[in-house]
């Protein structure tokens, strides 16, 4: 069933309206609605029929139906999303879809919209988020991302290293994802979080272990798990460079979360452990003592800013969260020891 896409706008939670304003200028739904409409309509040459559902968090995305029946995906980007990074990221994207990995298909080439950029994919069916993973699905999970990993070797990484949350010399975080996220100016009583994040990096940072085109947001927001093993993956804008180190130890810190207030407690210490073991089990080698100090600094540092957006966002909504701060209190020690 359709929705009129001025509807759907209205279904984003209490920190809705900040990326709509950062991209379109406002947060006026029927004028959105018309900017996405006629967007869709003059890339793909048929009108929107309606709406199929609306999220914002990094982006806003619209899932779409057409009036020749198809279902598609556009999702436009804040401005600091360069045009050659999403480029980059299609031309992998085409590539995986080919091999036969679960992903949606680019259908156009990213398109200015309001003040950023937009693309549009095809939609692949949601069976919907699993929020009962647990121990027994780490080693799907972790085998899952390594077989992405391996749909995307060989091909070239040129412009990967363009993504937003690349971090200018001598920062602890980057841009934040989402503009409620003010981190500058809520410094004060994070210090201690700063403090774990800045021991984290210098430990990420160490070594010379060579990039691989990486997949940064493994999560149960946009992974599916199915009885025999990944079944979709979505929001592509996370691929990236990165050692696999650093791709087993942030999606170990974050697989199984979905992003919303039910989440339970992130993965303690010894299951992050547990799924960088079997993630280099996956690859078919073990990790030197290296690798393992980096995958585990990684984990410490994406919970980091993950306490560091709670804490920002508690300063300008009503929102209150404290998981990964008793996270990060409880189990940043134990991987950094």
């Amino acid at each position: 069933m359709t929705i009129p896409l001025a509807d759907l706008l209205q279904t984003h939670d209490v920190a809705s309206g900040h990326v709509e304003r950062a991209i379109f200028g406002a947060r006026d739904a029927d004028a959105i609605a018309t900017l996405v409409a006629r967007t869709a309509e003059q890339q793909l040459g048929t009108p929107v029929a309606g709406g199929l559902f609306y999220a914002a968090s990094a982006g806003c995305v619209f899932g779409l139906r057409l009036e020749d029946g198809r279902s598609i995906v556009l999702k436009a980007y804040q401005s600091h999303w360069e045009q050659r990074f999403l480029c980059a990221v299609q031309r992998v994207q085409r590539a995986v879809a080919g091999t036969g990995f679960p992903c949606p298909t680019p259908l156009a080439e990213p398109v200015a919209v309001g003040r950023g950029l937009a693309t549009i994919e095809s939609l692949l069916p949601d069976p919907g988020p699993n929020d009962r993973l647990d121990g027994s699905h780490l080693e799907q999970s972790s085998a899952g991302l390594v077989a992405l990993l391996h749909s995307a070797r060989g091909l070239a990484p040129d412009d990967l290293e363009l993504h937003p949350s690349r971090m200018a010399g001598g920062e602890l975080y980057p841009i934040p994802h989402n503009p409620v996220f003010d981190l500058q100016g809520t410094a004060e009583g994070a210090e201690w979080i700063d403090e774990w994040a800045r021991r984290a990096w210098s430990r990420r940072s160490s070594g010379a272990l060579p990039d691989v085109i990486a997949y940064l947001d493994w999560s149960a927001r946009n992974v599916r798990l199915g009885p025999t093993g990944i079944v979709a993956v979505y929001d592509w804008d996370s691929i990236s460079v990165a050692s696999e180190a650093t791709t087993a130890g942030q999606a170990a810190a974050t697989w199984r979360s979905t992003g919303d207030t039910t989440d339970m407690r992130a993965p303690d210490a010894g299951e992050i452990a547990r799924f960088v073991l079997s993630f280099a089990r996956a690859l078919g080698r073990p990790f030197s003592v290296l690798e393992m100090d980096v995958a585990h600094a990684a984990a410490v540092w994406v919970m980091a800013y993950a306490a560091r957006c709670e804490h920002a966002l508690e300063q300008r909504t009503p929102w209150r969260r404290t998981q990964a701060r008793e996270w990060l209190a409880a189990q940043a020690e134990f991987l950094l020891s």
